[in-house]
């Protein structure tokens, strides 16, 4: 190669490292300026993350109807009607109260229950075995407990809001809750009660088993959601749980386990039933107590109508 073929090359070789250095230069100048005037001279300069955010809660009072229904009843549907009231203090941050009085209604199984009948088509009627757990059929509904009415209060946070799409033609507001409380629950159960005070198991058609007002106390908890229609009106949906302790069935379940019924020789040629002690228990107790209450979840949902007040909620800049 001669030696003017070699500088030539050379100079091609400088001049395009050259011309790679400097575009590199101008690029990187281009795209710091470019971040400059967008910081402190573009439209966005001192802009808050979000614009004319309409904050349904912050600083407004709550009210509206409520309607709920019990879950997994297992003898008797409870209809709740109620009223909620609550205050916003901050738009994720509110505290309120919510009260029901409730409807009771059999279900199927103690409609089954109180319908049966025995092999000579009467209604069926308890043993002393079975009794006082067992009243009879045409008694069952009787001894069964009544949820009567839930007052609660409860703090709520509201992490979770947005828009939602019906139809991607109707657009509406929606945020999510969760809430924590307590309150008091009324109900009526089956009246204590102490061996022959609590009826003559032989003659089931000559009394009733009755009922008595309890109060007690409870923690709620849940998770809901408010649907925005406009600026003041809302539809709220709600799952929520209620735990006590209660007799639901009016059943005699404490004692301890021990005892046991066998058929025995009633000495005039027939049969009876006969106790026969295989343990160190006196399960059933034959009482009826606060014993024999147990602890259930209560679930239920709810569905209401929310009016916002003042009408008009702040809106940011």
């Amino acid at each position: 190669m001669s030696e003017d073929v070699r500088k030539g090359l050379g100079t091609m070789k400088r001049l395009t490292l050259a011309l790679a250095f400097a575009l590199v230069t101008l690029c990187g100048s281009a795209k710091t300026v470019s971040a400059q005037e967008i910081l402190l001279e573009g439209p966005l300069a001192g802009a808050p993350a979000v614009r004319k955010l309409v904050k349904y809660r912050e600083m407004r009072f709550t009210a509206g109807p409520q309607f709920g229904y019990t879950l997994l009843n297992d003898y008797m549907n409870n209809f709740m009607f109620g009223l909620r009231l609550e205050f916003n203090i901050l738009d994720w941050l509110s505290i309120g109260g919510l009260g029901y009085i409730v409807a009771n209604a059999p279900t199927k199984l103690t409609k089954h229950i109180t319908n049966s009948r025995d092999i000579s088509n009467q209604a069926t009627i308890p043993s002393e075995s079975n009794f006082p757990s067992y009243t009879g059929g045409a008694n069952f509904e009787e001894q069964v407990a009544h949820l009567k009415g839930m007052y609660l209060g409860q703090i709520s946070l509201i992490p979770l809001r947005g828009k939602l799409a019906v139809f991607e033609k109707l657009f509406v507001a929606i945020d999510g809750y969760l809430f924590l409380g307590g309150g008091a629950i009324v109900y009526q159960e089956r009246k204590s009660c102490k061996g022959s005070a609590c009826g003559e198991w032989d003659k089931p058609k000559s009394w009733k088993p009755e009922r008595e007002n309890v109060v007690t106390g409870t923690f709620t908890a849940g998770i809901g959601f408010m649907v925005y229609f406009n600026e003041w009106l809302a539809l709220n949906f709600e799952y929520r749980l209620t735990p006590f302790k209660w007799n639901v069935g009016g059943f005699d379940e404490s004692g301890q386990a021990g005892t046991e019924w066998e058929l025995a020789d009633d000495g005039n040629g027939g049969v009876k039933w006969d106790d026969v002690a295989n343990g160190t228990g006196d399960y059933p107790d034959g009482n009826i107590d606060e014993n024999d209450r147990s602890w259930t979840s209560n679930q239920s949902i709810g569905i209401g109508v929310i009016f916002h007040f003042p009408f008009e909620p702040k809106v940011t800049q």
